[in-house]
């Protein structure tokens, strides 16, 4: 279908939605694509089915060692997320101060209040 001569405003309300970014939050994990006819199964079962799913051509999945999930059976497991980790805050923090006429030796501690 050609979008020539066409209202943007159309096109804009019959687009897809923005893509959205995919974080593997375990290490160890690849991410593969399926290409070809040769079968491969999801190592995960899917809500209410009773037989291994499997993977289709061009579809991308994870894999470590010998299984490999698809990337909605990752997402129920947990494994993907739509959201980065966040940094964890600092444990502790320290502040050195050195003076010139004291001892060289450090010492760790709660910083002086002048």
């Amino acid at each position: 279908m050609s979008l020539k001569g066409r209202d943007p405003s159309d096109i804009e309300s019959n687009s897809q939605p923005e893509p959205r970014r995919l974080f593997l939050h375990e290490p160890g994990w690849q991410v593969g694509l399926k290409v070809g006819s040769i079968r491969e199964n999801c190592y995960q079962m899917a809500p209410g089915q009773e037989y291994y799913h499997r993977l289709s051509d061009g579809e991308i999945y994870i894999a470590r060692a010998d299984e490999k999930l698809c990337l909605a059976c990752a997402a129920r497991r947990g494994l993907l997320s739509s959201e980065a980790k966040s940094l964890r805050e600092a444990i502790a923090s320290f502040e050195y101060v050195a003076h010139l006429d004291s001892n060289p030796d450090i010492e760790l501690g709660p910083a002086p209040t002048d």
